[in-house]
């Protein structure tokens, strides 16, 4: 517990200290546009210009996530402005050269210049399918990078510390030995640039895997030696919300909703409360092209964006047609939920087709 109070001690300030990572208090949990919400703490409550502001997180049951208020990090936030990425860490997005629609059916995007990638005189891509149904090991999809291919690795961050609230949460001891132990999966040549939404815990997500590649160190007191990363405050829990006033009545009127990731799940799976959240076609598109593939050819050959899991498990629906299991909402066992350090691959290739890859950094993908 010191180790974990003296690092978010130092990874707060360092937080706060870096300049082009653009904390604003407006992506405060694991939401873009809505960030992380939960049923008892409404982001409608925070003001997106007072840091101060943090979101909680109810501690979650891995055997029955839906028993608990909110089982995964439902944590606050105050809705980002996904049409304007003016909080990113890096260069404001153009939105006027957005590459067109990502499509899962398709697996195609169209992109703005080529991309610039090395292939060996005489080697030949032999890119690798992975299941759609299932979790793959985030190093076996590391090793199966083809050399004309580029990969942005999306993962909820590590186990959090429940004696800390909102956006100050840092990882637990567990947590940072495993994004640790996951950051060793990814040793290999050429460095990865590493993003995270301005939370304690996703910021320590990037880092330990960083220092887990030998990319990064942190000495005894948390200070991180070597380790640039960019924030993205939008990339965090409520970016598909798009009513909490129509959420928080059916909350009120069913028991069985109190936990909102059910709701999560009912609306990603089978359509309902529609009113409550944005179309998931349209929004995963819309996240995809404004802030993990809007200019493909300046990205480098390794990414990890650590995020939250009402951003990722949506769409991880979306990307895998709805293959994954993650039907919390079920009416009986098994009711899963995506679980910390599982998220998804996303590859492009030379000629700008896509591919997906469910993936996690432990044992496991849900909870």
């Amino acid at each position: 517990m010191k180790r974990q109070f003296l690092f978010a001690l130092a990874t707060a300030a360092a937080l706060s200290a870096v300049s082009l990572t653009a904390c604003s208090e407006s992506s405060s949990s694991d939401t873009p546009v809505t960030p992380e919400i939960s049923p008892t703490d409404d982001p409608a409550q925070t003001t997106p210009t007072d840091p101060s502001q943090t979101q909680t997180d109810p501690a979650q049951n891995p055997t029955d996530p839906v028993s608990q208020q909110n089982p995964g990090d439902t944590s606050s936030t105050v809705t980002p402005e996904p049409t304007n990425p003016t909080d990113t860490a890096t260069t404001p997005v153009d939105t006027t050269t957005q590459p067109q629609p990502v499509n899962p059916d398709t697996s195609t995007v169209t992109q703005p210049e080529p991309i610039v990638v090395a292939c060996a005189e005489g080697e030949v891509p032999t890119p690798v399918e992975f299941p759609q149904n299932e979790f793959t090991d985030i190093g076996d999809v590391y090793k199966n990078i083809q050399c004309n291919e580029k990969v942005v690795f999306m993962i909820r961050h590590g186990e959090r510390s429940r004696n800390y609230s909102g956006k100050e949460a840092p990882l637990t001891e567990d947590g940072i030995e495993e994004a640790t132990a996951m950051g060793a999966k990814l040793i290999g040549p050429g460095d990865f640039k590493f993003i995270h939404t301005g939370f304690v815990r996703t910021y320590q997500t990037a880092l330990y895997a960083a220092v887990g590649r030998g990319q990064a160190q942190v000495l005894d007191d948390g200070t991180a030696v070597n380790f640039v990363a960019d924030t993205v405050t939008q990339l965090t829990d409520g970016w598909f919300m798009k009513d909490k006033e129509k959420r928080d009545e059916y909350q009120a009127a069913d028991s069985t909703l109190k936990n909102v990731n059910v709701m999560y799940a009912a609306w990603a799976y089978e359509g309902l409360y529609s009113d409550v959240f944005y179309n998931l076609e349209e929004r995963s598109q819309e996240l995809l092209n404004t802030y993990v593939l809007k200019d493909v050819a300046s990205l480098p050959k390794y990414t990890l964006i650590a995020s939250h899991d009402q951003l990722l498990m949506p769409l991880l629906v979306y990307l895998t047609n709805k293959q994954i299991d993650l039907k919390l909402h079920n009416p009986t066992p098994p009711r899963n939920w995506l679980t910390f350090l599982a998220g998804v691959a996303i590859i492009v290739n030379d000629k700008g087709e896509l591919r997906y890859a469910p993936i996690k950094g432990g044992a496991t993908g849900v909870e």
